[in-house]
């Protein structure tokens, strides 16, 4: 996985400078000195910036939205991890539960990733690490925080190498101040390289976990894992050798119970259509699921590279949503075009029956807080009031974002602008974003 390791001095210039520019150019950043810090006065400077915003480039069709709402009890640890946090240390990933504690992914210059705890809105950070052993290899963190006590971590070298033992999974049920080893998980020894995909926990004991192992043919080869006790121990319950999930890439996995589960997909503009994969039995075994076409786009006769993505479940269950984007062919039928087709798929049954709704530019991800009230965003981003069934634009951001909300008007983000990146927070619900200038304690 791909990470921006700049130190947190420098990369406030991101949220500060570029936080909503005029025009939104990245060159618009003003340049910075990599070997200095910025001062207080500087920092300062640039801050008055991070609450200017502007209108959408685009405002969706009529179509987005038909009433016309577009308008604008742990073991004892094992020993210390090796590695040492500095004062600088950038925030790459926030997860936070409430107004004040949350969880964090963070990293030094040329360092692996480091786990990371705050208990007052970001402002401050304790380390959370598990002890993993030492490497001589970057390792990034593949991660599931499920509340302030529980979280799972998976390390995994920075390019993806074939693993050189069977790689175990850390877990926490005291808020990391103390962490246990999973059994190894079981690999086939088989694998061209270990890139985890998704981690995700519907409860206390069933988790999976999809990792790509290999690739060729229009296939992703995958491995699937599962554990019901809580990440002691993993089964691998789908692999290369099996049926499901291998044909065409896998973008995104989701659960809503220990039964129903969602993989997506993108068809590599080989297969028409956009579809996802669901499994009915806990992962062992998976049916592909073609979304209906929306008007004006019939992708079972016109050649269309279509991706789902993002697949997220409400409560009650019931409730999924899914990002579609398509790119059809061009005017010489021979090469996609640059312009692209977004929309929201929502179903109230489990994909019995879908509403979709078009957006006028593309989005990366889903954030809900209720199972009405949540946000899609890109650097034009929208809201829903109703579930997902219906969207309104509602800004443009200048950079791209990881986001993480507790309700309808906190929230948070890590920004990024090309090698520039940032914690920024939101008060009002994603209209302004204010710099935080986090520390370690």
């Amino acid at each position: 996985m791909k990470r921006v390791r700049i130190l947190l001095y420098i990369v406030l210039i991101l949220a500060l400078g570029g936080c909503n520019l005029p025009g939104g150019s990245a060159a618009a950043l003003p340049e910075v000195d990599r070997s200095a810090k910025l001062n207080t006065s500087t920092a300062a400077q640039f801050s008055a910036q991070v609450t200017a915003t502007r209108q959408p480039t685009q405002t969706p069709s009529a179509e987005s939205n038909p009433e016309g709402s577009n308008q604008p009890a742990a073991e004892s640890a094992p020993a210390m991890h090796p590695f040492l946090v500095q004062s600088e240390v950038t925030i790459q990933e926030i997860h936070m539960l409430d107004a004040l504690n949350g969880w964090g992914v963070g990293t030094q210059t040329d360092s692996s990733d480091h786990i990371l705890f705050t208990e007052d809105g970001g402002q401050t950070w304790a380390e959370r690490t598990p002890p993993e052993p030492a490497s001589v290899e970057t390792l990034r963190a593949t991660t599931h925080f499920a509340n302030a006590r529980l979280a799972w971590v998976l390390y995994a070298p920075e390019n993806d190498p074939p693993p050189m033992h069977d790689p175990i999974i850390w877990y926490t049920r005291d808020g990391g101040h103390s962490w246990q080893a999973s059994q190894p998980l079981p690999l086939t020894g088989q694998e061209g390289w270990f890139d985890p995909e998704d981690f995700v926990f519907i409860d206390e004991r069933s988790g999976w976990l999809l990792v790509h192992i290999d690739a060729g043919m229009s296939h992703d080869y995958s491995h699937l894992f599962a554990t019901y006790d809580g990440g002691q121990t993993w089964e691998r319950i789908a692999d290369p050798y099996g049926v499901g999930l291998q044909s065409l890439q896998n973008t995104g996995m989701a659960f809503a119970d220990d039964q129903f589960g969602w993989v997506s997909k993108d068809n590599l503009g080989v297969m028409q259509g956009a579809f996802y994969e669901a499994t009915f039995d806990g992962g062992l075994t998976w049916e592909t699921q073609f979304l209906p076409a929306p008007d004006g786009l019939d992708w079972f006769t016109e050649i269309s590279q279509c991706a789902t993505s993002s697949p997220l479940f409400l409560q009650p269950e019931e409730i999924g949503l899914l990002i579609v984007r398509c790119y059809t062919l061009s005017q010489n039928d021979t090469t996609f075009g640059e312009a692209s087709l977004t929309y929201i798929y929502a179903t109230p049954d489990r994909g019995e029956n879908w509403h979709y709704s078009q957006l006028a530019s593309p989005v990366e991800s889903l954030v809900f807080v209720t199972p009405e009230l949540g946000w899609a965003f890109g650097r034009d981003y929208f809201t829903t009031t109703d579930g997902g069934l219906t969207w309104k634009a509602l800004k443009s951001l200048n950079w791209d974002g990881q986001f993480s909300f507790v309700d309808a008007e906190l929230g948070w983000a890590v920004a990024r602008n090309e090698d520039r990146i940032a914690l920024v927070s939101t008060s009002n619900g994603a209209l302004t974003w204010q710099i935080i200038e986090p520390v370690m304690k």
